[in-house]
């Protein structure tokens, strides 16, 4: 079946905790307008969030809402894409949200919602030219998402990714999902944060493997932490997804810096141990993605211009 090409701009808006991003694109992809704004939070806060984000980047188009032809968006929670209804978003104060409804009426344009990190991975896989590939965010929270073919593989009730909530450390602390051990409680952006500000006088997160590199045992410790808990992170998205490639981003894995490279040397080791993981050669399979790339928001564009081409198709 061959998809109708999409004509006209199409806006992709990433919603997150603290700020709303909005990035335009022409037909080709090119960037025509970016726009950021504080987040609102609230069922209103939320969509007013969003249709700030769209006028800013119309307006620095040179545009008006007739002219833009789809929107994107990516948001975090339990998102239905096919009904554009967004529960339980936590951080964002939302227990249920019809978003794609909402926006569409106000915007007079289809628009397609998708989780935040599925938005993401879409943008991953367009930077790096491929169709297969999982993007692994680590950052305030842990969660993944695997295309195959350039096909997302969602599982029942969309929840497929949601690998922060896996117990890999029995002896670790409580998960906030009532769980011990989970990824999330070891390489959580907020855990991490929770564990570093005894120490600040010494090292953050931006300095801290310099600080172990350094001798600091505290650091060490919290080094290995976060550098074991990503390896393990990785070994589960390979071992289950069979993923080629896997895309690393997230507010932690920017911050870090050296953190990948560290990831890699402990995957190197636990190879070393074992004829089996060397044979997956799970240190080239890394990718680490730039911290300037707008990834979230491209690919919540990436994901109303699907949506449009599935309009298209299903269009008598």
């Amino acid at each position: 079946m061959t998809r109708l090409p999409v004509r006209g701009p199409v806006l992709g808006i990433d919603i997150g905790g603290t700020k709303t991003h909005g990035i335009l694109l022409d037909e080709a992809r090119h960037t025509l307008a970016e726009t950021v704004v504080p987040t609102s939070h609230g069922t209103h806060g939320v969509v007013a969030s969003a249709l700030a984000v769209a006028d800013g980047c119309l307006r620095s188009a040179g545009l008006d809402r007739a002219g833009l032809t789809g929107v994107g968006v990516g948001i975090p929670g339990q998102v239905d894409p096919d009904a554009g209804v967004v529960r339980t978003a936590v951080n964002l104060g939302i227990e249920r949200l019809d978003l794609g409804a909402l926006l569409a009426a106000e915007l007079g344009v289809p628009v397609a919602v998708d989780n935040d990190v599925k938005a993401a991975a879409r943008g991953a896989a367009a930077h790096l030219g491929v169709a297969d590939l999982t993007y692994l965010n680590v950052g305030t929270g842990v969660a993944a998402a695997t295309l195959v073919g350039g096909r997302l593989l969602r599982g029942s009730g969309n929840l497929a990714g949601e690998i922060g909530h896996i117990p890999v450390d029995p002896s670790a602390d409580r998960c906030a999902c009532g769980q011990r051990g989970c990824l999330e409680v070891l390489v959580g952006g907020g855990r991490i944060a929770a564990r570093l500000a005894p120490f600040s006088a010494r090292f953050a997160l931006p300095t801290l493997l310099a600080a172990a590199d350094a001798g600091d045992a505290d650091a060490r410790i919290e080094v290995d932490r976060i550098s074991s808990g990503m390896a393990t992170a990785i070994q589960l998205v390979v071992l289950t997804q069979g993923s080629p490639l896997v895309a690393l981003g997230g507010g932690v894995v920017h911050t870090a810096e050296g953190l990948v490279e560290r990831v890699r040397r402990v995957l190197a080791g636990r190879a070393s141990e074992s004829p089996f993981l060397a044979s997956l050669a799970l240190p080239d399979r890394l990718a680490a993605l730039p911290s300037d790339l707008p990834l979230a928001a491209l690919g919540a564009a990436l994901v109303g211009r699907s949506g449009l081409a599935d309009v298209a198709l299903s269009t008598p």
